[in-house]
């Protein structure tokens, strides 16, 4: 799970940021988090530290952009996400409430990746695909 967990923070990196030279800096960041993860020692602590950062590191050019409506909106789920994750509130359910609130998360990243000018060039070319197609 907690590798799986860099890849993706790294992945969207450059959802967010749209700069390849952000990507390498989170990616470099996520290789040493996954290093980490096989390591004889486990670590409980350190993991959550490190994909904590990974999160932050892929949610702050959001910020940085200028959209503080959306990242608003993405921390409130990640803090309603861990409150689940570390509480426990509702019992054995939290874990599945947990996963169903962060499946709210991919549509604000996605509107993130599209509000980046390196996105409108690929939004156009899709947006004359599917004019096509209707013709």
């Amino acid at each position: 799970d907690h590798v799986f967990m860099h890849v993706i923070c790294t992945c969207m990196s450059y959802a967010t940021s749209g700069s390849w030279n952000y990507f390498l800096a989170c990616a470099m960041l996520n290789a040493d988090c996954i290093y980490r993860q096989f390591l004889p020692e486990v670590r409980p602590r350190r993991n959550l530290i490190r994909i904590g950062l990974s999160v932050i590191a892929y949610t702050m050019p959001i910020l940085w952009w200028g959209n503080v409506i959306l990242f608003g909106k993405i921390y409130a789920i990640l803090l309603i996400c861990a409150w689940l994750f570390a509480g426990y509130p509702i019992g054995g359910w939290s874990h599945s409430v947990f996963h169903a609130t962060i499946a709210l998360l991919p549509p604000l990243l996605m509107t993130a990746a599209c509000d980046l000018s390196s996105s409108r060039t690929q939004i156009q070319t899709a947006a004359m695909c599917a004019v096509l197609k209707e013709t």
